[in-house]
């Protein structure tokens, strides 16, 4: 059986005050007439563990918190959530350890892998939150097995749970279904996939082989080979040109290289030509000079006296005879001015005479400058036709060689990739036989260990049900002793009482009443026997006494009802699987019970408008 489930408190924040509701003991009745909250505060109880309704009737929503003090298996814990809003977060607070932090978790999970307050809350039950195809378990589901609500204990078969629902819930609940069998089950579902696969593609490819589409694989490899033998030879070729168009471009660098040197010797010789040639013109300036000079004082020496002045060439003035027309002194012995004259005429000529001379030099330095620079220029433009000239004869032809052996050599391994895509193809249908070989023996162990859990669940399951339709019996004639047969189907878990199923028992009313009661307390009663069954040991019901009348048969069937509920709960046990019941009802009990505690409510005294309030700190002792 499943942990312990005791519900002790629920607290609310109602209208800016903190007020509660205790359920002491394992029997609680909340009795009183229509709209004295007793059915909201029934339903509001379990909303705080993390219920996913999107309908909660007004008084909740007028809570700011709604708080729920609940023991599972020994421990407090409390449970936190606002009642304002179907979404947020409920947090759990362990009240029997100070050193625990709280927990929060969201209602509704949103991203993969997080946990909700319906996983924490199964967790605690010891239920595994499993899936079948669309339908994942969650605390929804186990709700409809821990409480009957007043809308649809009389109508709808535990509440209206759907059939896929409703079998994955029982088989969780029940020990039938199990992480290693569910585990066999998907691995028999993903082998048989693979065989189909297999099998379908083998098909597929065995068609195009018929239709021609896929090449005979004899002549796609001797294709294969002629290309990788071609590309052998082609790679060959190429690696050979590439190695002699390293050694080209090794001698077309060192022909560039003599071309540099050449082409700087050329440089550097029209520089010092040039040089050359401008000292020449400045000799035969000085030169010509040196004659101009020489050539005046010989004209000048050829007069009698000096017409115009030597510098300026203007004409000189008259002056009285013996004097110097020029500078006005008197004119020396005449031949003293003849030596003057002799001399400068001496050192003119020698003037001329060293620039002649040295135009000479300049003139043959120049000469053989020229001669250089025009070697230089000769050897520059040899040294660049001779690169120019191997790299357009010699190195160009070899690195066109070298890239169309390459493309070539790419072109070709294109070409394999492609044969070998075909060839892979056109050998397909071998290939793939045996992959569906492997399939399909993968697909029988698979089935084979799947099966036999299954056999094994099946004859667990008969047996289960078997012991559960007796229980159930057992209960139907514990409340209606004029019933003979009552059975619950193995397959979808759906009852047949005195051969009539639960929707067929009556247009609604008691007999539905007391199957919905029967099958939960029959439940019950199996995991007291079979400790793998985890039905929670608690049950809420809002009203037992639906559809029966107040006085023969209907009243002693409610007299008998009612004593099966209050006997349901056992007192605590050492192993902790007493089970709480809260039901609710209209009508005050006839009589007191030992260990029943009840609740009375009226318009008066309402469940949520006149709840005690909580002295002190809004904290649950």
């Amino acid at each position: 059986m499943g942990p312990s489930f005791v519900i002790e408190r629920f607290e609310f924040l109602y209208k800016n005050e903190w007020r509660f509701r205790a359920f002491k003991g394992l029997v609680t009745f909340l009795t009183g007439p229509a709209g004295s909250g007793k059915s909201t505060g029934a339903e509001s109880l379990l909303y705080a563990l993390g219920l996913t309704k999107s309908t909660v009737m007004p008084e909740v929503r007028r809570c700011d918190v709604v708080r729920l003090v609940f023991r599972v298996a020994g421990t407090r814990w409390q449970a936190s959530r606002s009642g304002r809003s179907s979404g947020g977060q409920v947090i759990f607070e362990d009240l029997s350890s100070s050193t625990e932090p709280d927990r929060s978790f969201p209602v509704q999970a949103t991203k993969a892998g997080e946990t909700s307050a319906s996983d924490f809350i199964l967790e605690l039950f010891g239920i595994q939150p499993m899936r079948s195809g669309a339908v994942t378990l969650n605390l929804s589901h186990v709700y409809r097995v821990m409480t009957l609500g007043q809308a649809t204990i009389a109508t709808e078969y535990l509440g209206g749970l759907g059939k896929a629902e409703r079998v994955l819930l029982f088989e969780v609940l029940l020990g039938l279904r199990d992480a290693e069998l569910d585990r066999l089950e998907n691995a028999a579902s993903d082998a048989d996939s693979r065989y189909n696969k297999a099998k379908r593609l083998l098909n597929q490819f065995t068609k195009l082989r018929e239709t021609g589409v896929l090449a005979d694989p004899e002549v796609v490899r001797a294709q294969h080979a002629a290309k990788m033998q071609a590309h052998q030879d082609t790679t060959r070729r190429w690696d050979e040109a590439n190695g002699a168009y390293s050694v080209m471009a090794g001698e077309h660098g060192r022909l560039n290289a003599v071309y540099g040197v050449a082409d700087k010797d050329r440089s550097r010789a029209r520089r010092k030509a040039d040089e050359a040639a401008a000292l020449l013109r400045t000799a035969a300036e000085g030169q010509g000079r040196a004659q101009g000079h020489l050539n005046g004082l010989h004209a000048a020496a050829a007069k009698k006296g000096p017409e115009d002045c030597s510098r300026c060439r203007h004409v000189l003035p008259e002056r009285n005879p013996g004097l110097c027309r020029q500078c006005g002194q008197a004119y020396a012995q005449e031949s003293g001015h003849d030596e003057r004259r002799q001399e400068a005429l001496a050192r003119a000529q020698a003037e001329l005479d060293r620039a002649t001379m040295i135009r000479a030099k300049r003139e043959e330095t120049a000469r053989a400058a020229a001669d250089v620079a025009t070697g230089a220029e000769s050897a520059a433009q040899a040294a660049l036709n001779a690169r120019d000239t191997y790299e357009k004869q010699t190195l160009a032809p070899q690195r066109t060689k070298v890239h169309e052996l390459e493309k070539t050599a790419h072109g070709l391994s294109r070409e394999i990739e492609q044969l070998a895509v075909r060839l892979e193809e056109a050998g397909y249908i071998a290939v793939q036989e045996r992959e569906v070989q492997a399939r399909e023996q993968e697909k029988k162990t698979v089935l084979r260990d799947r099966d036999a859990a299954r056999t094994a669940r099946e004859q667990r399951r008969k047996e289960r049900l078997h012991r559960w339709s007796e229980l159930f019996l057992a209960r139907v004639r514990e409340i209606d002793p004029s019933k003979n047969i009552a059975t619950i189907d193995a397959e979808d878990f759906t009852t047949l009482v005195d051969g009539k199923a639960f929707e067929d028992s009556s247009v609604a009313g008691g007999p539905k009443t007391v199957t919905n009661i029967a099958v939960l307390l029959s439940l019950r009663d199996l995991a007291r026997e079979e400790p793998t069954v985890t039905v929670p040991p608690f049950l809420l019901i809002d009203s037992p006494l639906s559809g029966f009348g107040a006085q023969g048969l209907d009243e002693q069937m409610s007299t008998r009802l009612l004593k099966a509920l209050i006997t349901a709960a056992d007192d605590p046990s050492p192993d902790g699987f007493a089970c709480q019941i809260i039901t609710v009802t209209n009508d005050p009990l006839a009589q007191a019970h030992s260990g029943v505690r009840e609740i009375r409510l009226s318009p008066e005294h309402r469940y949520f408008d006149h709840a005690p309030l909580i002295d002190g700190p809004p904290l649950s002792a």
